[in-house]
């Protein structure tokens, strides 16, 4: 596994550059657009090595004599390549939205079946897998690979959930013995590795939907791969979790406000993080940070009944902290651009009390005016001072719309 592993990010790793050349050259660039978190026209179907190094760790593992069924690793094979070669023309000439549900749907089903054809021996299996395998599955697959798409707006964050999700399922198929799922998250985790120097922090090439579609066609068959080996569902789905849930919570925002929720928007939340003011690198340590913990969480519940119970509350949790997370950064910018607006108001300094006059020397009598100026003297008039009078020195003023919203 190691030596497949390390082909996968090794063939990555070296293709990467040559698919920026042979991108730019076919002008499969994304321009800027209002709906764009680049500032530069960069290039897209990064994705092409990354599949390529996924493919070459696979024919690698299957080649050496090693764990794992080369079934297993065949079959994620077949269920990948429909959805990367989908991503490839639409990275390259575009595919209209029914048509591209259409041929994403087929290929689910496909990949479904090279699942069901390595998985099941069961001449008769039982309702539950038949459920899943044949209605399920390729709704879950279609699903998710649209929303791992979705998510793939920003530099380095679907890269950073490919390689903490490949590393989970990793983990997870070593601590259940299930081989197929060890080498197929290893070789999701290292490829993705290969990507990420390319991708983040400053991005040379996007993956694309070539490599959306494909990163996000391995994690959801190793998904579906661990559910029917018996382990529980918040367990599989939890390196998916995060991506899940600002997916739905977005749609429903939109559809709630009665927005064309099919339409191209920048509103999911770690969108709209980055409209508060969030670089692309906090936000994708945000979502590493907190996928990691919702992976944490997902392997507590394979566990006790109360164990479990608990570890989903605090994934609840988790996810409505993240989904709340743009609100309040918002209100945290609008209050500090509030007080920088509007200067602090000075307190007026107290009068001092007036001292008692000290008491005087008699003073002689003024000598009444000489007669021959013949007008008498006129005693100086000067207002008494009120202490009760103070200048607005404040500054007070309306206040306006200290900073617009985003």
């Amino acid at each position: 596994m190691l030596e497949a592993s390390a082909a996968a990010c090794i063939v990555t790793l070296a293709a990467t550059p040559i698919v920026i050349v042979g991108m730019r050259r076919m002008a499969a660039i994304d321009e800027v657009t209002a709906r764009s978190s680049h500032q530069v026209p960069t290039p897209r179907g990064g994705g092409i090595a990354v599949v390529l190094g996924l493919f070459a760790g696979i024919g690698l593992a299957v080649c050496i004599p090693g764990p794992g069924d080369a079934r297993d690793l065949l079959s994620l094979t077949i269920g990948i390549a429909p959805f990367g070669l989908i991503g490839l023309v639409e990275d390259l000439s575009g595919i209209a939205p029914p048509r591209r549900l259409a041929l994403h749907v087929t290929a689910a089903v496909v990949a479904v079946t090279a699942v069901r054809g390595a998985v099941l021996d069961d001449p008769v299996p039982s309702g539950t897998t038949v459920l899943l395998v044949t209605i399920i599955a390729p709704v879950w697959i279609t699903a998710f690979v649209n929303v791992f798409n979705f998510m793939d707006g920003i530099n380095g964050i679907s890269v950073t959930t490919a390689v903490l999700a490949g590393a989970a399922f990793t983990v997870l198929g070593a601590v259940q013995h299930v081989d197929a799922i060890t080498t197929g998250g290893a070789l999701t985790a290292a490829a993705a590795l290969g990507f990420g120097p390319f991708n983040f922090p400053r991005a040379r090439i996007f993956l694309g939907d070539v490599g959306s579609y494909s990163l996000g066609a391995a994690i959801a068959l190793l998904a579906v791969r661990a559910v029917l080996a018996g382990i529980p569902v918040e367990t599989a789905l939890a390196p998916t979790a995060l991506y899940l849930a600002d997916t739905a919570w977005t749609l429903l925002r939109r559809v709630r406000a009665k927005e064309q929720w099919y339409l191209p928007h920048r509103t999911h939340a770690y969108q709209r993080l980055t409209t508060a003011g969030w670089s692309h690198t906090r936000v994708t340590g945000l979502v590493g940070v907190l996928t990691a913990v919702l992976v944490a969480l997902g392997f507590a519940a394979d566990g006790p009944l109360p164990v479990r119970l608990l570890a989903d509350t605090a994934a609840g949790l988790v996810l409505l902290g993240y989904l709340n997370a743009p609100q309040r950064v918002a209100a945290g910018r609008d209050s500090a651009r509030h007080s920088r607006a509007v200067p602090a108001r000075p307190h007026p300094s107290p009068m001092p009390a007036a001292s008692p006059t000290p008491a005087a020397s008699p003073t002689p009598a003024a000598s009444p005016t000489p007669a021959a100026s013949g007008v008498a003297a006129i005693p100086s008039q000067r207002r008494p001072t009120n202490p009760d009078r103070t200048d607005r020195t404040d500054g007070t003023r309306p206040l306006g719309d200290a900073g617009r919203s985003h």
